[in-house]
C-alpha cells in the first residue's frame, strides 16, 4: 500500500515537472521584456482577412516561424530586429549545429542567444560583419543586412549560391539593378548579396524602384519573405532567371544568351572584345564596349532583371515592344580626337559601338545612369574620357556582331 501510494506520488512529481518544463521553453520573440503567445496561434486580433500579408502571417504562424503576442497581436507593422531575424531563421533550420563564438553583448542566458549560436555555426551569421564583437540584437534589421543573411543562408543549403555570391562580388562587370549602384547609399560588400536577394525573388524594389539597403522590414513582410526563402531553399541558382542574368553580366559583361533567342557563333561574344578599342571612321575618337545589357522587347511586356532599369513602356519605348527585335543597352567609354556630339560620333562608326540614342531619361534620373544630355550639342570634349550609356537594337531572327581594331569579334546567331 505504502508503495503504490509512492509510486502514484512520483507520477504526479514528474507529471509537474514536466509541466514546469514545458511552460518554460515559451520564448519571447520581439524583446527580451515581452512574452510571445503560444505557437498554436495562427490568427491574430491586428492581422485581419483584408490585411495583404494575412496568408503569409498565418502561414508562418503555424509552422511556429513567427509567433505572437500574449494580448493576441501580432504587431505587423513593428520592425524585425536582430535577434528576431535570427531566432525566425534558425527555426526555418531547426539546427543542432551551435557555435563557440559569441558576441559582448549578447549573454548566455539571452533569450535569442541559441538562435545566435545557430546562425553563427550555418554562417547565415558572420561574426566580421560585426564591430567591436557587438551584436546589438534590438537593433531593427536593415534590408542589407536581410540580404545578406538570406544570401548567407541559401549558401548553406547549395554550395552554388555561395559560388554565385563570389563571382558576383570579385567581378569589375557585375552591375545590380538598383538605384543606389550608380546613386551610392548602399555598401559595396552588400551588392552581391542583394544580387541574390533580387535575383531570386526573395526581395524586391519599391514602386521607385529603390532598394533601400539602410531601410527597415516590418514583422509583415518578414513573413512574406520567410515563405520564400523556404521555397528558395529547395531550387538552385540556375533555377532563377533573374539570378542567372546577373551571373551572366558578372562573368561577361552581357546578358545576351539567358535573355534572348541568341547563341554566340563561332567568331566570339562580347566577352571577347570588352575594353578594346573601336576607332570611329570620322575620326571623331576611339571607343569600346564595356557592357552589353539586353531586355527582351519580343512581347507585349518587357522582360528581363534588368527591365526597371532601362526600359520604360510608359514612354515612346513602347513603339519597340512586340516588334521583333531586342532591346540592348551599351555601356560605353568614349576618348574623342575633338569636340563633338553623340550625333556625329554615330555617323561614322560601325552601329554597335556608338548610338544617337539616347536612354530614356526619366530612367537616367531614376538610376542614375552616366548620360549625354544631349544628342547634338557637343557634350564630348577632346582631352576628356567618357563613359556614358545608350540605347540600341537587334532583330531576333538576324546574325549581328562587329569588331575590334585588333580584330578581335563578337557575333551572335539565331538559336
Amino acid at each position: 500500500m505504502l508503495h503504490r501510494k509512492s509510486s502514484r506520488n512520483n507520477l504526479m512529481f514528474k507529471a509537474l515537472a514536466t509541466s514546469i518544463m514545458t511552460a518554460a521553453v515559451v520564448i519571447p520573440v520581439a524583446t527580451e521584456n515581452v512574452q510571445a503567445a503560444p505557437v498554436t496561434k495562427t490568427t491574430f486580433k491586428d492581422v485581419p482577412k483584408s490585411h495583404w500579408a494575412y496568408e503569409s502571417i498565418k502561414q508562418v504562424a503555424e509552422k511556429g516561424l513567427v509567433t505572437g503576442y500574449k494580448d493576441g497581436t501580432y504587431k505587423p507593422s513593428a520592425k524585425v530586429t536582430r535577434a528576431e531575424f535570427a531566432m525566425f531563421l534558425s527555426r526555418v533550420f531547426d539546427s543542432s549545429e551551435r557555435t563557440t563564438a559569441s558576441f559582448s553583448d549578447v549573454s548566455n542566458t539571452h533569450w535569442a542567444n541559441e538562435a545566435i549560436q545557430e546562425g553563427l555555426a550555418l554562417g547565415f551569421i558572420k561574426v566580421e560583419d560585426f564591430s567591436n564583437n557587438k551584436f546589438d540584437p534590438n537593433k531593427p534589421m536593415t534590408r542589407g543586412e536581410m540580404s545578406r543573411w538570406l544570401a548567407n543562408g541559401l549558401a548553406y543549403t547549395n554550395p552554388e549560391y555561395a559560388k554565385a555570391i563570389e563571382e558576383m562580388a570579385d567581378s569589375s562587370l557585375t552591375i545590380i539593378p538598383i538605384p543606389e549602384f550608380y546613386g551610392g547609399g548602399v555598401n559595396k560588400k552588400d551588392l552581391p548579396y542583394i544580387g541574390v536577394a533580387l535575383g531570386t525573388g526573395l526581395l524586391s524594389g519599391y514602386e521607385d524602384f529603390k532598394f533601400k539597403p539602410n531601410g527597415n522590414t516590418t514583422r509583415a513582410e518578414v513573413a512574406t519573405i520567410l515563405i520564400r526563402f523556404m521555397d528558395t531553399m529547395k531550387k538552385a541558382p540556375s533555377d532563377f532567371t533573374g539570378l542567372k542574368e546577373l551571373l551572366e553580366v558578372a562573368k561577361t559583361g552581357t546578358n545576351i544568351l539567358t535573355i534572348s533567342n541568341f547563341k554566340k557563333s563561332k567568331y566570339g561574344g562580347y566577352e571577347d572584345v570588352l575594353g578594346k578599342p573601336h576607332t570611329y571612321l570620322n575620326n571623331t575618337g576611339v571607343a569600346t564596349i564595356e557592357h552589353a545589357i539586353f531586355v527582351d522587347t519580343l512581347g507585349s511586356k518587357p522582360k528581363g532583371i534588368f527591365k526597371d532599369m532601362f526600359f520604360n513602356e510608359q514612354s515612346s519605348d513602347k513603339v519597340y515592344l512586340n516588334d521583333g527585335i531586342y532591346a540592348i543597352y551599351y555601356e560605353y567609354k568614349f576618348k574623342p580626337s575633338r569636340d563633338v556630339s553623340v550625333q556625329s560620333v554615330s555617323n561614322g562608326s560601325d552601329m554597335h559601338f556608338a548610338s544617337n540614342l539616347l536612354v530614356d531619361k526619366n530612367k537616367i534620373a531614376l538610376f542614375n545612369l552616366p548620360s549625354p544630355k544631349s544628342t547634338s550639342k557637343n557634350e564630348f570634349m577632346k582631352g576628356e574620357t567618357y563613359r556614358y550609356w545608350a540605347f540600341n537594337s537587334a532583330l531576333s531572327g538576324e546574325m549581328f556582331g562587329s569588331e575590334t581594331d585588333d580584330g578581335s569579334m563578337f557575333y551572335y546567331e539565331p538559336k
